[in-house]
């Protein structure tokens, strides 16, 4: 990385890193022979040396009735650096008490790309409780296969359970420790539904895929009611369908 990036990175203007290299290479310098060395407006040249000496970065002396400005030592930008560092560690926990509000009350996160749907499918299987899935089953099953697989595997190895409202059209498999319930094609769409403790996942199975996660005590209670009153008015499955739908 350049010195200029480096020294943007840290917070100063391209105009003040400008006068900050050129006083390090002069010391002892006029606003004049600064305008000069950088090419910078001599009307700007005493603000920016004002913001560089409340800074702690740079400093003057007179002589005769003129200021002579010079560049601090350079170590000392490392030092504000370690004060900053330390100043941040010490709010720190109380930033992290006001993450924690925020999270009790409501957070939600839109994910876009394959990989994102991928990662939040992982993390509400990684829950480790119970959960409930409605609508787009032939999607995940196909497009998102060895996710869908996946999810399966680490529900199982929590000992979650899943219940599963389908469409009777819809080509898709099932793990041992899923139950499932048909209903008409009309009422739900290729658009997925998934619920476990107080998260709600919602899943846009078409290019360029995309996954809303909705953490809310009250959104994830909604939600439930509305898939339990599905639920019962569906249509259980067959044992020989139930066979033919099992993953291997």
């Amino acid at each position: 990385m350049e010195i200029e990036e480096v020294l943007q990175s840290i917070g100063l203007e391209n105009k003040e890193i400008k006068i900050y290299l050129a006083l390090l290479g002069e010391p002892e310098s006029t606003a004049t022979k600064i305008s000069k060395l950088t090419s910078i407006d001599r009307t700007f040249i005493y603000e920016l040396l004002n913001k560089l000496i409340e800074k702690g970065l740079a400093s003057y002396v007179i002589k005769n009735n003129i200021k002579y400005f010079s560049a601090v030592d350079p170590g000392v930008l490392l030092k504000n650096l370690e004060e900053k560092r330390e100043q941040l560690k010490n709010i720190l926990p109380e930033l992290k008490a006001k993450q924690k509000l925020i999270k009790s009350k409501t957070k939600v996160e839109i994910f876009q790309s394959k990989k994102g749907v991928s990662n939040i499918l992982k993390l509400m299987a990684s829950i480790g409780k119970d959960y409930f899935f409605i609508g787009g089953l032939q999607e995940i099953c196909t497009k998102f296969e060895n996710d869908a697989h996946l999810y399966v595997q680490i529900a199982k190895n929590l000992k979650s359970k899943g219940k599963i409202i389908a469409r009777k059209k819809d080509n898709f498999f099932i793990g041992k420790n899923e139950d499932y319930r048909f209903v008409p094609d009309s009422i739900i769409s290729s658009t997925s539904t998934l619920i476990s403790g107080n998260k709600v996942a919602i899943f846009i199975w078409s290019e360029p895929y995309f996954a809303i996660l909705i953490e809310n005590e009250e959104v994830a209670k909604n939600t439930m009611e509305t898939f339990n009153y599905f639920w019962n008015l569906a249509e259980r499955p067959s044992k020989s369908d139930r066979r033919k739908r099992l993953a291997k």
